[in-house]
């Protein structure tokens, strides 16, 4: 959600820029993508429906339903059209995604004893804040993803835990730029752009968005390994 809550901004910022046409889509799963508040919800609680059992564990349908509310809110507020029923089914199926991975990480993190670090999260949490010009922008940004300092706060400490166990057990140095791949992403950008600017100017931007997209394909490969070796069972109807 630091990226998700922070979109609309950041996607303002890269309009002014001429720089809208780098704008990821793709959820980087090592800073934010797979969780959201309420873990705590579901790992202490033992009653109420279920959506799916991760190695044992529930996945609460009052999570499940927090979650889509969130992930449809974000969707609406990057002006694309969660109503649809195609878009709903796309909806139902990443946020059951999501919980599980989540549920996964959170498990192995747990196993490693690894812990927030309080420091960390709430530096994001002013870094992120700081985005904005105000105190009223920025709670209407959260507000807008369906987010409220708290929900946001537990975001950020989920986001530091997964951080953390993906940091030691991934392995993402070998994700590089060439020359030639920063060429060629920056021509697909321009054919359909006249306006972008020089290369010159947008170089490690496009350097980033590589760089980024092989980090996901590393951590997306991990996780593939480590739902392999576990027990899901999904419950959603």
């Amino acid at each position: 959600m630091a990226e998700e809550t922070m979109g609309g901004q950041q996607g303002t910022t890269e309009k002014r820029s001429g720089l809208s046409f780098f704008k990821l889509f793709v959820f980087i799963v090592i800073v934010v993508a797979i969780i959201a508040a309420g873990y705590f919800l579901i790992k202490q609680g033992v009653g109420g429906e279920a959506v799916a059992l991760v190695n044992g564990q529930k996945i609460l349908r009052s999570i499940y339903d927090e979650r889509y509310a969130q992930l449809a809110a974000s969707i609406a507020f990057q002006g694309q059209l969660a109503t649809t029923t195609e878009m709903q089914t796309a909806i139902k199926n990443q946020t059951l995604d999501n919980l599980v991975t989540e549920a996964l990480l959170l498990q192995v993190a747990d196993k490693d004893g690894i812990k927030a670090k309080t420091e960390e999260v709430e530096a994001a949490f002013t870094s992120n804040k700081s985005q904005f010009p105000d105190e009223a922008a920025f709670e209407k940004a959260l507000t807008d993803q369906g987010y409220t300092d708290s929900t946001f706060k537990e975001f950020l400490t989920r986001t530091n835990i997964i951080q953390q166990y993906l940091t030691a057990h991934v392995d993402t140095s070998s994700a590089i730029a060439t020359a030639e791949e920063v060429k060629t992403l920056y021509d697909q950008a321009a054919a359909n752009d006249k306006n972008i600017p020089s290369l010159s100017e947008v170089r490690t931007q496009v350097e980033n968005q590589i760089i980024q997209q092989k980090q996901q394909l590393l951590i997306t490969s991990y996780i593939q390994q480590l739902r392999a070796s576990s027990t899901v069972e999904t419950l959603l109807k």
